[in-house]
């Protein structure tokens, strides 16, 4: 267990609070969405000085995204009074490359140009460790999820393995780093996020009529809810899922998700929902003077924050609707 003193984080609140007013607000991210159009918008953007990239190309957000998650980790890595604590955030970059990794090799192409350098490996060192299978740095969790990995795609041939498998063990580190902190908002942290992605994932599954032994294989452990709930639950209609869930802490909020998704046959409108749930458990921290909260919050902010230009900027490429990009906008932290 990794002790955690809330009294070293001193230094570091008062400089995230410094750079949280700088976070892009409601009023900034609606005059991205009102600009006539995507060229408009980008320059919406670079004002605030997003990334270091070419600010005269409005194709290239995407590198401005990436140099600004970048930015964030080494202010929030060199800040740290612990080390772990960013790192626990930074390995889902790592997860997220062996996956593109493995995809590639399995299909005989070459790398795509979407590796992320946001992560603890370098694109270099994963590309070796992959291509050489010199796995020796990394964790036990990543391991097993590429022996699973080569072991399921020799026997199914089936792309969608990888993602599956290789989600779940990023999720299970996650959720296990987590863990490793003395903190109760850490813990408390890890447990909401394990539930929004089992429900998530289960109604999805759900609505594509997928069996049990499918959805158990997917489901992540240490939640409120409990693997027995959801095989309980499967015998049931999802309306009586939904329905069952209406004692726990995100009974409302799925209600309401079910509902758009009847309304409208797409999920996107419960995920957003349950996206907004925890940021809503994450603004908590606005009310603490020192600790890891306001440390994590910042990073959460940071991450939600380029969500929605992304959102933003491709709606407005692909000229959709303003309200229709408005309402695909998570809850921001300011």
């Amino acid at each position: 267990m990794i002790k955690v003193n809330q009294d070293d984080y001193a230094y570091a609140v008062g400089l995230i609070r410094a750079k949280e007013i700088k976070l892009l607000d409601s009023d900034r991210l609606n005059r991205m969405i009102e600009a006539p159009n995507a060229t408009d918008a980008f320059k919406v953007l670079t004002e605030a000085e997003y990334g270091y990239g070419n600010t005269e190309n409005f194709y290239s957000f995407e590198q401005a995204l990436a140099e600004e998650m970048k930015k964030t980790y080494a202010l929030l890595a060199e800040i740290a009074p612990v080390s772990e604590v960013v790192e626990a955030f930074k390995r889902k970059y790592d997860y997220f490359n062996v996956k593109v990794l493995l995809k590639a090799e399995f299909s005989g192409q070459e790398t795509p140009q979407i590796l992320t350098d946001t992560g603890i490996f370098g694109i270099e060192q994963i590309k070796r460790i992959i291509r050489e299978r010199d796995y020796n740095e990394l964790s036990p969790i990543m391991i097993q999820a590429i022996n699973d990995i080569y072991d399921t795609f020799s026997r199914m041939r089936d792309p969608q393995a990888v993602d599956l498998i290789m989600d779940k063990a990023s999720y299970a580190q996650f959720v296990n780093d987590l863990n490793e902190f003395d903190s109760p908002f850490l813990h408390e942290l890890s447990r909401i996020i394990i539930d929004i992605t089992n429900i998530k994932m289960y109604i999805r599954a759900r609505s594509m009529n997928k069996s049990w032994d499918f959805i158990g294989k997917l489901l992540l452990k240490g939640g409120e809810l409990s693997e027995e709930f959801y095989f309980t639950e499967f015998d049931k209609s999802v309306e009586a899922f939904v329905d069952d869930l209406r004692q726990t802490r995100y009974g409302d909020t799925v209600k309401r998700g079910w509902e758009l998704y009847t309304e409208k046959k797409n999920i996107s409108g419960l995920e957003k929902l349950l996206d907004d749930f925890l940021m809503r458990y994450i603004r908590q921290s606005k009310l603490i003077t020192m600790g890891v909260e306001p440390f994590i919050a910042y990073l959460f902010a940071k991450e939600t924050e380029i969500r929605n230009v992304r959102i933003i900027m491709t709606g407005k490429i692909n000229r959709l609707n303003d309200d229709l990009i408005r309402e695909r906008l998570r809850l921001g932290y300011v």
